[in-house]
């Protein structure tokens, strides 16, 4: 028998109050800065908090702060009343014990665990009534190169998260902890010293006003120099902190040498320039997420990514949409041939995509897709915020069918689950992009279908020289993972100190599906640096591969535990020796001072900020979901701090989570037979049913498709004349074959006429006509928004070469546009 409180305490997204505080008490954390150091792609972050307790009674604070999913935690240092403690790193059991027993004898002690790669927990234990501490932690991790620039990101707020009614994990329990708030745990400083190789053309943010100072002048060691700040000095804590930084030699390779005590480590970083033919025949599945916590921003965002997607797909390729929540639909019951109906249809059901399928469950279909039988190798392309607890498991599932499967991962929002979004891509040999309000998406989602699309260089191999050894440990990755043109690739290698360093290294790959191979060559540099961070840097990606590696499970669903046994020594021992927090270690400081108080110490969780337009738009009460035929509803969480509801000018909030949302109406989206007209009626806000439900396959698009019913399924458009907008209309008019259809779009546009237009035109065919004049329409018109349209005109050009135009018409064309322009 179920019950109610049962189900409530543990499905859905919960928020954690303490008792006899909501607001009755101040948060015990009073500032947070951070210091950020940009050397070429190498990121140094330092979080320094402070905490002041305000109360008469010893205070206890747990704050569960995220960090990027990569990044290697270097060092932590904690100051109590002017005094700075030693810290040190030391396997999780015994740096708990040693925190326990430090609080229980009255002293203060500080303990940094990692929940997961993304998230670190951290314990403030005993802190006298009136006193204050600060708290640093510094971690390292490298930018990735996105369009041309530098793309850096400091996480500074956790996206509360979906934990599907089964799971029950360490990992979950302590997410469903986390307590949540509409304000601000605090006001967060920021500082970014950007020091490049090349000059610095331009700092932007799409997520936060910056003032930058510097960067067009060299100092006397040959670099380039630039400092930015918050332009209100301070900020909340909303949001993640995302800078792009553009440089005029960005996509350079290069090698560097680092020598320590004992060792000599060399890192590549090499940006591939690949020229590769799109694979003729590929299974391309588009698996987007359409839970609560994707409403607003995040689901408009989705919808503009779509519309690009769909039609710079190549002829050849099969193709699928799966939209997932509390439960899955898909568009269509097995992957369709790309043509011109089944274009259609896709575009008539994202023209109505909603966040509207309740809670996050991607493990389910992501598994079911790559376990399908295909008729061509899969790619599989995931949109989603990534609010889920079990990223892990999603992880584990991508790395075991990532032989004949690739997953290519977008990452939207202000508060992406960068673990799960980066993760998924990692473990499935494809890349990953990240999405904020403010920032362009067509050319980010177009990268990825290029990535998506290219054959499969395999046999991927590095040389090092002479001197090269060959060792268990010795490099990482290993094995390397495939190349993608313009994507940073960067490879540790350990060498003995007394080994000769190589001159260059090369890098090679064959392409079995074309028959051609790949070489690269990169120049190492002669300087040598003198230190441990490229160790540390090495460190976490052997600690990160080994984790990833015993985390592939077997076909029962369970982890071997003879591999971890004999891999989780190697973690232990790298971590103590190189110094980082992992799965099995901790960072530990203790006072020798006992704090002398009668009273008894109590527990205070400082709450993370909801993120900026989390889950807004969907119903106030969640759904959980249960097994038949029990069905309950959850009350939406309450919130500490007082809150309960809202911010100002925002509606019903929900977290977005454990079901679904509204009931969309009969017919509206995929999923649902079409509703007959004279049954129509207005949507209401009465809840979705709690269970999975089978999707008919014939969805809501009736089989036979007339040219009104293809008028009728394009995107919906804002009435805005900017130009992204209008090249959207244009794109909008494209055929599955290239092709484009006269529309009045085009003359609106291009402020030509029909009658104009058909002098120029003479006895060319229409197709062939308009589908010239759209791409050099875009070509001239929108030189800006390349990245917008660059595959849909390359699909174009290939369609006319087959159907070509006379040149004088061309040139009469050109004319004409540059003209009206």
């Amino acid at each position: 028998m179920f019950h109610l409180e049962s189900m409530m305490s543990r499905c859905g997204l919960r928020a954690k109050v303490v008792d006899g505080w909501e607001g009755s008490v101040p948060v015990p954390l009073t500032s947070v800065s951070v210091h950020t150091k940009l050397l070429n792609f190498t990121v140094h972050v330092t979080v320094v908090q402070t905490y002041v307790n305000k109360e008469e009674a010893p205070i206890e604070c747990e704050y569960v702060f995220p960090i990027e999913e990569e990044a290697a935690v270097v060092d932590f240092k904690a100051e109590l009343e002017g005094r700075e403690l030693k810290s040190q790193i030391k396997e999780r059991e015994e740096a708990k014990k040693d925190y326990d027993a430090a609080v229980d004898e009255g002293r203060t002690g500080f303990l940094v665990d990692s929940t997961r790669d993304d998230m670190l927990d951290i314990q403030v234990g005993h802190l006298s009534p009136g006193a204050g501490c600060k708290i640093s932690l510094s971690y390292i991790y490298e930018a990735p190169l996105e369009n041309g620039k530098t793309r850096l990101t400091v996480p500074t707020t956790i996206s509360p998260k979906y934990i599907p009614f089964t799971e029950g994990s360490p990992e979950a329990k302590k997410i469903a902890s986390i307590p949540y708030d509409f304000k601000t745990p605090a006001k967060l400083e920021f500082i970014l010293e950007v020091c490049m190789r090349s000059k610095i053309e331009e700092v932007t943010s799409p997520s936060h006003k910056l003032t930058t100072e510097g960067g067009s002048a060299s100092n006397q060691y040959g670099f380039y120099a630039s400092t930015s700040k918050f332009e209100s000095t301070t900020a909340e804590m909303d949001r993640d902190i995302v800078v792009l930084i553009k440089c005029e030699d960005p996509n350079k390779s290069i090698v560097f040498v680092e020598e320590s005590e004992d060792t000599k480590m060399l890192m590549v970083s090499m940006v591939p320039k690949l020229e590769l033919k799109t694979q003729p025949e590929l299974d391309v599945v588009f698996l987007i997420d359409c839970s609560g916590s994707m409403s607003g921003s995040s689901i408009k965002l989705a919808k503009e990514a779509i519309n690009y997607l769909l039609h710079s797909l190549p002829p050849s390729v099969y193709f699928n949409i799966v939209r997932f929540g509390s439960r899955h639909v898909k568009l269509f019951k097995e992957s369709k041939p790309y043509a011109d109906k089944s274009l259609t249809e896709a575009k008539k059901a994202m023209a109505k995509l909603e966040a509207d399928l309740g809670g996050t469950e991607i493990l389910r279909p992501l598994t079911e897709l790559l376990t399908e039988n295909t008729k061509a190798p899969r790619r599989i392309f995931v949109l989603t915020d990534g609010s889920v607890s079990n990223s892990a498991e999603c992880i584990r599932i991508s790395k075991k069918h990532n032989e004949k499967n690739r997953v290519f991962t977008l990452g939207i929002g202000s508060a992406a689950d960068r673990h799960l979004v980066k993760g998924l891509a990692r473990a499935g040999l494809g890349t990953f992009q990240f999405t904020v309000e403010g920032e362009v998406m067509a050319p980010k989602v177009l990268k990825q279908l290029k990535n998506c699309l290219q054959p499969n260089l395999q046999d991927v191999k590095i040389h090092w020289g002479a001197d090269e050894q060959f060792g268990a440990f010795d490099q990482v990755p290993q094995p390397l993972p495939p190349l993608y043109s313009g994507n940073r690739l960067q490879i540790f290698k350990i060498f003995d100190k007394k080994a000769n360093i190589p001159s260059k290294i090369s890098i090679s790959a064959v392409i079995p599906s074309v028959g051609e191979s790949h070489e690269e060559t990169v120049a190492v540099e002669t300087g040598v640096i003198h230190g441990n961070l490229l160790h540390q840097m090495y460190a976490r990606k052997l600690i990160q591969e080994l984790t990833e590696n015993m985390n592939v499970v077997d076909e029962n669903g369970k982890v071997n535990e003879a591999e971890e046994k004999e891999i989780k020594p190697v973690i232990v021992k790298t971590s103590l020796k190189y110094q980082l927090m992992s799965k099995y270690t901790s960072f530990i400081a203790v006072d020798s001072k006992e704090n002398k108080s009668d009273q008894k110490m109590v527990h205070r969780d400082v709450p993370s900020q909801v993120p900026h337009g989390f889950g807004f738009g969907a119903p106030a009460a969640l759904f959980c979901q249960a097994a038949p035929p029990m069905m309950a509803m959850c009350q939406m969480p309450r919130l500490v701090g007082g809150g309960s509801g809202p911010p100002p000018n925002s509606r019903a909030f929900s977290f977005g989570a454990s079901a679904a949302a509204p009931a969309p109406p009969q017919g509206a989206l995929f999923g649902s037979k079409p509703a007959k007209k004279k049954l129509a009626r207005k949507a209401t806000a009465s809840p979705a049913p709690m269970f999975d439900q089978p999707a008919d396959v014939d969805f809501f698009v009736d089989s036979a498709m007339s040219e009104d019913d293809e008028d009728e399924a394009e995107f919906e458009e804002p009435e805005a004349k900017d130009n992204l907008s209008q090249v959207l209309k244009l794109v909008s008019l494209q055929r599955a074959d290239g092709s484009f259809k006269k529309d009045q779009q085009i003359f609106s546009i291009s402020k030509l006429t029909e009658a104009d237009l058909n002098k120029i035109r003479g006895k060319v065919s229409e197709d062939r006509f308009y589908s010239l004049l759209v791409i050099l329409m875009l070509e001239m018109m929108f030189e800006e928004n390349k990245d917008c349209w660059e595959m849909i005109v390359d699909k174009t050009r290939r369609w006319l070469n087959a159907n070509p135009v006379p040149v004088d018409v061309n040139e009469e064309l050109s004319k004409a546009i540059k003209k009206s322009a």
